[in-house]
């Protein structure tokens, strides 16, 4: 169980306490906790308390030494108005469900290499104000079908990087922001022929599209063709093998090589 508090709410005395049952989850599955709204100094009326869901994104027109910036792109209204009268305490019971586009950070027990961090915060209005906590950082495991490709693409001799969020939207997504898988092909039948390949995944709760771009040869947002190739399977994963190795084979025909 982890707590998270905010500062006293604008000289008002309000302490917020939030806690998440659990910091480990899924995309598609349940974020459960409580907020615990406390010590208030005079009378006063809360008109909503809201969950935020955020990510850390790179933005590479800045330069690889820029920090990032973190971007909401999930709100979850946990609570409408109510009155809280001075000195007494008010909890707030949630389940909110985590959209299926979080990326992940986490997978086969280990967590992600390039320092990806996913947070929530509470949002409290109160008297046509607003405040937000600090981020607690959560950890998302990879779905089924981020599990199956990867597995597939490390099976015909492509060896695991690194992953980020990147700014910008790929199309059928609705967050500002993609999550770029990267492998280098280090043995096997694409070695020679792709050299690196970033995988993006767009996720739904059904079915799931898979982008591989090879060798990074425009942006993504923009993308050379010959060098992209879009697909979709399944999100609860299965055996997708044969449909990887058929899209790299037809990427790598594409290109040439």
């Amino acid at each position: 169980m982890v707590f998270s508090k905010l500062k006293a709410f604008l000289g008002s005395g309000i302490q917020i306490d939030t806690l998440l049952h659990e910091k480990h989850i899924v995309p598609g599955g349940v974020l459960k906790g409580e907020v615990r709204i406390s010590g208030a100094e005079v009378d006063a009326a809360v008109e909503s308390v809201t969950l935020e869901f955020t990510a850390l994104v790179e933005d590479d027109s800045k330069g690889e030494d820029a920090a990032g910036s973190v971007h909401d792109y999930y709100r979850a209204e946990v609570s409408g108005k109510f009155d809280l009268t001075k000195g007494t305490a008010h909890s707030i019971p949630f389940e909110v469900q985590v959209p299926w586009e979080t990326p992940f950070n986490f997978a086969e027990g280990r967590p992600l290499v390039g320092g990806m961090k996913l947070g929530v915060a509470t949002r409290l209005a109160l008297d046509k104000a607003l405040d937000k906590g600090d981020l607690d950082w959560l950890t998302v495991e990879a779905l089924p079908v981020h599990k199956a490709v990867w597995e597939a693409v490390e099976s015909l001799g492509f060896a695991f990087q690194e992953t980020d969020l990147e700014l910008g939207t790929i199309q059928g997504a609705t967050v500002p922001f993609y999550q770029e898988v990267e492998f280098w092909a280090t043995e096997g039948e694409f070695a020679g022929r792709i050299k690196e390949l970033e995988v993006v995944f767009v996720v739904g709760e059904a079915n799931t599209d898979v982008v591989f771009q090879a060798d990074n040869t425009a942006e993504l947002l923009a993308p050379d063709l010959n060098s992209t190739i879009r697909f979709s399977v399944p999100t609860n994963g299965g055996d997708v093998a044969e449909t990887v190795k058929a899209q790299l084979t037809q990427l790598a025909a594409q290109k040439g090589v």
